[in-house]
Order: C-alpha cells, then structure tokens, then sequence
C-alpha cells in the first residue's frame, strides 16, 4: 500500500505473506528493501502488482541487514530480473564470515546470489531523489536505516520497531551499540514515518518521537 508519496510499505501481517515488511521506494532507479523469504516472494508480488508497480522495474534490492528472513528472496530479483543486491560494505563482510550460520540455522540455503553494490553511510542517489543511509550497528554489525528528510520516512530495519527494539542477542549483536545507534536515530530532524523492519508503521511526528522516547527509556 502507498503510505507517502512514491513510498510503498508491505507490512508482514501473517507467515502466509512474509516474515518481514518490504518497502518499494518508487522513481526512476525503483528500490526494493527487504524482500524477505524465498518461498513468500509470490505473496509479494502480487501485493507490488496490486500496487500498478512491477518487480521487473525494481533495479536495487537493499538489504537492511543479512538476516535471511530479509533478503532470502534477493537472488530472484537478481536473477529474474536483473536487479542489483546491495548491503552495507561492514554487512557484508559480516555475511561473508560469521552471518552465514544464520541460513543452516534457519533450515535454508545459503544466497547463490552476489552483492552488486557495497553500501558505504552518506547520500544514496536515486535519480529524482536523494535518501541519506545510517549505518546503525546493535542488531547486526553492519545494519542500514535510510532517512528521506523530504518525505519524513525514515526506514529503521530490525534497530527499532513500534514500542520495541531489535535484539542484540544474535551473533553479531551488541545491545550497547544498538542503543547508540538509536539514540543517533532519534536526534534526526524531520520524521514524520517510521517503517520498521517488523510490526506496524508510526505516522506522526509526535507519534514517532514519543516512541523514541519509550525506547531508550528501556535501555536506561
């Protein structure tokens, strides 16, 4: 569903439909991020296509971070489609060693993908638009959250969810970090959207800030 101008969130509502929310930032360099698992993507795609969009538009898949149930589904839009995967450069340093235990943990096969694009922190450049990537470790070393100041959105990954945060417990994880990195989150201007990478939106600038607050209340 449309939840701003040219931002598309697919909300994870039950395992029959994914286990993660995707979200399609539209323009002309189209972005998926987190497409989820493998054998949901049809679910997907027929939410993207109810949409007026087309999976055969998307050019980059980015990935929050290498945990399967986010970007299992990458490879097909690579290989279908022709799609760039892409993660944060510490991401996918962290997928290529001790990440990789996360797929046979889970049951699954490890990605016959590749990442096209290593992702550095800074200005993302999208054609008509400009997002602004934050490397936001605490969950995993290498996590990504975007910001869009023009439209309000920031997309927060599995770093922050509705009155919860991501867990550190995982390996990789660092519950220290993770406070840090929302911390830093929360002092960013303009947020009037938070899509996390699990559970509802947040719209409303009161709304989002209010929920920043109840979270670091819980690392204090």
């Amino acid at each position: 569903m449309q939840i701003a101008p040219s931002v598309y969130f697919y909300p994870f509502t039950s395992f029959s439909e994914n286990n993660c929310n995707s979200i399609i930032i539209d323009g002309p360099e189209k972005v998926l991020i987190d497409p989820g698992h493998k054998h949901l993507w049809p679910q997907l795609v027929r939410q993207i296509e109810a949409d007026g969009l087309s999976p055969a538009d998307i050019s980059l898949v980015l990935h929050t971070h290498c945990h399967p149930d986010h970007m299992e589904a990458g490879e097909i839009l690579e290989f279908e489609y022709g799609a760039t995967q892409a993660m944060s450069g510490i991401e996918a340093e962290f997928l290529n060693e001790f990440g990789r235990d996360f797929f046979p943990w889970m049951g699954l096969d490890y990605p016959q993908g590749s990442l096209g694009r290593q992702l550095e922190p800074g200005p993302l450049n999208l054609g008509d638009k400009t997002l602004e990537l934050y490397l936001s470790p605490g969950h995993t070393p290498g996590s990504l959250c975007l910001h869009w100041p023009e439209a309000k959105v920031l997309i927060s990954g599995d770093v922050i969810f509705a009155h919860s945060v991501g867990r550190s417990d995982f390996k990789g994880g660092d519950h220290q970090a993770l406070a840090g990195s929302i911390a830093r989150l929360a002092a960013l201007p303009d947020v009037d959207i938070l899509l996390p990478g699990h559970g509802p939106s947040i719209i409303g600038a009161d709304k989002v800030a209010a929920n920043f607050q109840a979270v670091k209340a819980y690392f204090r």
